[in-house]
Order: C-alpha cells, then structure tokens, then sequence
C-alpha cells in the first residue's frame, strides 16, 4: 500500500532544555540534549561565541592565590555618584576594586585595596577562607562575612581614595542575667546578676541611683534600721514618686506589684563583646564574647540589616540598624530613647533593633524585595515585611514563606527584585501576590531540567557563582566540572532565559596552550562613570596656579557610554598567575584562541503521529540565518567569509544511541555571493532566511534530530519541518 504523507509544522528549541519528559511524552520545541548554543528570543538556535580575553587585555598587580576564596559583588553609585560604580574583588584576604568606566576593563584596576586581615577577630576562620557579602548605601560599601568584623568603605572622588571604618553593632541589653522567679520580691541579698538586673531596669543614672539609696534606706518597720533591701522589679521606681516628684520608697510600697516583671534595657552593649561590668560599674560580671560574624548584609529601608550568626544562642537574629542620617550610625541597632525612662521611653519608628527568628538555622542571605526582606537560611526562607509597604521599628511582620532553603549564598542571583537560588533540591524563586505582596516558593526545574541539576555534585554547587544579564534578561550559573581539582576555576555555565523560561547548559573548553580559566564573572551594562580634571585657565589662555605652584583644575564627572552591556569574565592568566577578563566574544569559535568546542541541540522524539506504524522522512526543511558578514582575503589569496555558517545534521531512529546517518550539511546558499573588492566588509546575499531541503535515510517508528555545529564555524538555526511518510498498514 502507498504510504500516507503528511508535512510537520516548523519546529523551533524555544522551550530549551527538558530532562523531565520520558521517551513518550516529549514536548514540541524543547531539546533533548544541547549544549553551547545561545537561545535567541525568537526561538532560534545559535552557536556561543567562543571565550576569549578582552582586547588590549591588561593583568592585575596582584597574584591569584589558589588556597584562598575568590569571589565579585558591586559597589553601586561609589559616593553617591550616579554611574560610578566598582566591580569589587575578593581575592582572599584583600579586597580589590575595579572602575566600569571603560575599556579594557582589566586595565581599571584602582590602586586602593582593603586588607581584611587587619578585620579578624579572635577565633576567626581567617579572612581568606570566607567569602564576603556586601552591599550600598548612600553610597557607602558595607562588607561582613564569617571571618571578619562588618565594615564599611567610604569613597573620595576628588582623591581617589577610600577610608575602611569597622562597624562595632550596639544593642540595648534586654537579657535578665538573673533567676527571675524571685524578682518579685525584695532581697536583702543580692547577686551580682540581681544587682545588675536592678541597674539595668532603670535603677541607675542620677535620679535612678537616688531612687536605689532612698530604697536601700527605708526603714519598713520602723525599727530605726535601715532594711538595706534590694527592691523588687516588678515596677519602676518612678511609679513610687511623691507630690513633689520625689522618689518615696512608701509610696512605692502602695503600688500593687503582682507577678509581672518590669521592662529593662537601660544599658547599651557591644553585640560582640557585652561587657556589662563596663556599661553598669558592677564588677564581677562575665563579659559575653560572641563567637560568629555576620555572614549577610543588606541596606533596607535606608538601613543596614545584618544576619548569618552561626552560635546556638544568635543564630536567629537579625539586628538592623537605626535610619542612617549618617553612615557613622551604621552601628546603632538599638532603641534610641531609654525604654526604662521615665520620660521618653517611647520606641521610635526609626530605631534599630534585633528580629529574632528562632527557626532559621544558619542564615546565608539577605534579600531585599518591594517592601519586604527576605531572610533565606538553610532551612528556608522568611519574609520580613513593613506595614503600609514601610518598613518600622515600631511595625513589622514575620511569616515564613518556604521550607526549601539556601546553602550557597553566591548561588543566589536577583532579577530586577524578584530572587532565585539553588537549593539541595532544585533552582527555585518566588511568587508575589499583587495584592498582599506576599510570596510563595517556586520550583524551576523540577518540571525541566530537574535530572539534569542532580547530575551536578554537591561540591560543583558549593562553587557556583551566579550573574544576571540584565540588558538579555538571562541568568548564568559559573560552576566547576565534577572532580574539579583546580581551586576556583568555573568551566560550567548553566543559563535561565528569564523572559522564555527556558534553559540551556555550555561548558567552556580548556586551552591547548595555557592553563587559563573563568574564575567568575560580572555583568557590565555598557556604561559608567568617572571623574576628569579639567586645567583652569585665564581668559589669555594660562594655566591658573597656587601659589605654591600647584596647578589649580576643577574635578567633573563623566557620564561614559563605552561598549555593549556584556558578561565580563574574571579569569585566570595561566602564564603569570594574575587576573585579567574576558568575554564571551569570539568569532573563530575556538574558546581561548585554540581550543575547539562542539555546539548541538538534539531534537525530542518525533512519532509523526503514531507510535505503532513504522515511517520515514524522505525530507526536512532546515531554516536557517547568514551569519556572514564579510570577506577576507585579497584578489591573490582568494577570499574568504567572515564568520561562515555551517550545520551538520543527523538522524536517530527507533530510540537509538547512534545515529542512522551520516551527518548533512544544512548551510546550502542557493545563489553564489558577489565579492565586492572595494568593500569587503559587506555580505551581498539576496536572501534572509537559506531553506535546505535534505533527504533523510533510515526508518522506523520514532526520529529524533541531531544539529551539530562545523569547527571555526557559525549558526544560527531557525527552525526544521519534516515530511514524513507513514505506512498504512503494520
């Protein structure tokens, strides 16, 4: 019997990877198995430029220590400049700082650095084993981590220079040091705990002290003795005041006391070190040194939130500043008036504070959204949000909004707000209701790659850095090739099409010549800032000098707009052992100049229709875009195409692991192109769009396609139909 023929709509990779359908149920416009090919918006498959140092590439001053951590963040509006901003480096146990302004953007290497040695504390981990967190605020850069005491790093334009200030945080000391069960009665006897828990309830400073001898005076039975009695703290002296606002210890006696403790928190502390001996004048206290440091910092609200104590007592605290009128305040996390006064004990709305989140278990990340920030710890994440969309002092919430947590805080990447991160279990982000604002986890990869994140080991995780490419509205995961060995080094890049939803993996090949590798990466959007002196003159023309001789100019900033916005690699120059950067920029398509690298996509299982009767492809349709843009060469050498287009195309049939055919050029030009001798960099093709038609051997009851790229060469596939032709019979 004939067969019946029938013609398949094109067929694009829009969907992009999908390791979540089985043989079976495999979607339309998805790959089975790609790797390095950029998904374009409008569906089309082209090949990833390949690595390459930028041109006019310069090397850092300073040498990559392999031992240390390695790690980038950004330092937004530097000073309060709109547009200048820094790309800040960590290389171990230095900070290093990088103007955006301009081209080569290795060669913006500023000459401050900040060593974070001279930030550890005792016990610390060491400030090259940490990696920082960091963020801005009025210009200002705040920096914590594990390793070292919170900074903050202040930038002089007009000198070029910056100071480091260490961040001490206060609070007000609302812990009772002693058994509180007998504190509602007067003791005769105190403890140094009870002593200072007396002070600290506002029995202290001048009218407070006066208070406390006027009681320890009273004689209760009017036996001539003084009862010499500690009073108890169930309300505040200033309750026991006479008609002449004197403290009367018998009008303090008259007020009925019942089991409720008075509040406390008359003493301000160092978080870190609280030495209450020193705030109290009571001797004999312990001084309670905390062991930790901040892991995450975050500006909010116009203050700075800081998290990711690891000692069992503050894990689950996060203290947040008091609303900065001044970065020196960066440090008051506490209530400004005494809340034991009896005057103005009132919280403020622009107070700081401590949120305590019992449950959070290792807190790895601030993240600020709308009018919320999100604590993600290891064990899940919670919203803290304002009332009114403002964050107060005075008024808050907390409500967790996901069980899945985070573990690598550089695996976190924000887009335009909105948070996504790795898990153990997956790449997740959130969901906001538009009306409440608030969030619901969402797991990305669970119904698209999920397969393919397992394959990536626990310690590959451990190393990713993330990137968000906000002018492509892509994300890129850097991470190391399982059994890595080499420190830092990120040949894997798993990227998100945030607009499609779709995703796609590259793997960046290894030089044939050097040992050279990505090492991280940042995104640049193409423009900047800085600042150029300009000589002051008179109206003859002469330079206007001091009368020291110094040459007088006045300091303007620049607005630049120097190249593409861009992913910039942080790389590792094998040959000196010091950073440079790279892109992704290449045309010869070999990664490092001399490295080839295969780009395909893989096509899912097609059954035309049927799964039970056997069929064959006498022809697919391949569309796909010139890439050429020109010629090189001269009349006596010949001449050849820049970036020349080249797809190889193969066939599987029935589920098989080989292929069925030999690979097909697709990339077939209908019209012999005219060389223009007087203008070479033009390609004078008639035609947008080449169309292939190939005839396709093999047969069976499924046909899967494989489009692979030609070494040195480009592609960019449109998409393929397929006439297929099935029996009519078994």
């Amino acid at each position: 019997m004939p067969q019946r023929i029938s013609q398949k709509v094109v067929n694009t990779f829009i969907k992009g990877l999908i390791t979540e359908a089985g043989e079976l149920t495999f979607p339309e416009d998805a790959s089975i198995d790609e790797l390095n090919c950029l998904l374009e918006r409008d569906g089309s498959r082209r090949r990833r430029l390949a690595v390459e140092l930028e041109t006019s590439n310069v090397n850092s001053t300073f040498t990559i220590n392999n031992s240390f951590v390695f790690t980038t963040g950004r330092w937004k509006n530097a000073a309060g400049v709109a547009g200048l901003d820094f790309v800040v480096v960590q290389q171990g146990t230095r900070l290093r700082f990088y103007n955006t302004a301009a081209e080569p953007y290795s060669g913006n290497e500023e000459s401050f650095s900040v060593n974070l040695v001279s930030y550890e504390f005792a016990g610390s981990v060491g400030a090259g084993l940490a990696k920082v967190q960091m963020d801005t605020i009025n210009g200002n850069l705040v920096v914590s981590s594990e390793a070292i005491e919170p900074i903050y790093i202040t930038y002089d334009a007009d000198a070029n220079t910056i100071s480091t200030t260490q961040i001490s945080p206060r609070v007000r000391d609302f812990e009772w040091q002693g058994t509180t069960t007998n504190y509602t009665d007067g003791t005769a006897t105190p403890t140094t705990a009870r002593k200072y828990d007396t002070a600290n309830s506002g029995w202290s400073g001048e009218k407070g002290e006066a208070a406390l001898t006027a009681y320890l005076a009273y004689d209760s039975d009017g036996d001539g003795t003084a009862d010499n009695e500690y009073p108890p703290l169930t309300h505040p002296w200033y309750s026991g005041k006479d008609a002449d606002g004197d403290f009367d210890p018998e009008e303090w006696e008259k007020v009925f006391t019942g089991s409720t403790l008075t509040g406390n928190g008359s003493f301000i502390l160092d978080f870190f070190s609280k030495n209450r001996s020193a705030a109290s004048g009571i001797s004999g206290i312990t001084t309670e040194l905390e062991t930790s440091r901040f892991k995450a910092v975050a500006a909010f609200s116009g203050r700075v939130f800081y998290a990711g104590l690891t000692s069992s007592k503050n894990a689950g605290k996060i203290l947040f500043s008091k609303y900065l009128d001044n970065i020196t305040e960066v440090d008051r996390c506490y209530q400004q008036n005494d809340p034991t006064s009896e005057e103005i004990s009132d919280l403020l709305a622009s107070d700081g504070g401590v949120i305590s989140i019992p449950e959070a278990m290792n807190i790895q990340k601030l993240h600020v959204y709308g009018s919320s920030i999100f604590v993600f710890a290891e064990n899940g994440v919670w919203q803290v949000s304002g009332v009114d969309n403002v964050f107060k002092a005075t008024e808050y919430s907390i409500s967790r909004v996901s069980q899945i947590g985070l573990t690598n805080p550089q695996a976190f990447v924000s887009v335009e707000g909105v948070p996504l991160w790795w898990s153990k279990h997956g790449i997740h982000t959130l969901g906001f209701d538009q009306v409440s604002g608030r969030a619901q986890e969402q797991n990305l990869s669970i119904g698209t790659i999920q397969t393919f994140f397992e394959a990536i080991d626990g310690a590959a995780r451990r190393e990713c850095t993330a990137v968000y490419d906000q002018t492509n509205k892509r994300v890129h995961w850097f991470y190391p090739s399982n059994g890595e060995t080499v420190a830092n080094k990120k040949n894997k890049v798993l990227t998100l099409d945030v607009t499609l939803q779709s995703f796609y993996p590259w793997t960046v090949s290894d030089s044939a010549t050097s040992p050279d590798y990505i090492m991280g990466a940042e995104y640049y959007p193409g423009f900047g800032s800085n600042f150029v002196n300009n000589d002051v003159l008179t109206f003859d023309g002469d330079d206007v000098v001091t009368s020291a001789g110094d040459d007088v100019v006045i300091s303007t900033q620049t607005e630049l707009s120097q190249a593409d916005a861009a992913i910039v690699l942080m790389v590792y120059d094998g040959a000196t052992g010091k950073m440079t950067m790279g892109l992704f920029s290449g045309t010869t398509f070999l990664d490092w100049g001399d490295s080839n690298y295969s780009s395909y996509a893989e096509a899912g299982y097609d059954f035309m229709g049927d799964l039970i009767l056997k069929k064959n492809a006498p022809y697919i349709q391949v569309y796909l875009r010139p890439t050429e843009t020109g010629y090189s060469g001269t009349d006596e050498t010949g001449y050849t195409p820049v970036r020349e287009s080249s797809l190889l195309v193969s066939s599987y049939w029935d589920f098989r692991t080989n292929t069925s055919s030999s690979p097909q050029q697709a990339y077939r030009l209908k019209y012999t192109p005219v060389v223009n001798e007087s203008d070479l960099g033009t390609w004078d093709y008639p035609e947008k769009v080449v169309t292939t038609r190939l005839k396709m051997r093999g047969h069976g009851r499924s046909m899967r396609l494989r489009f692979e790229s030609e070494q040195g060469k480009d592609f960019v596939l449109l998409g393929f139909g397929i006439i297929n032709a099935v029996n009519q019979r078994f």
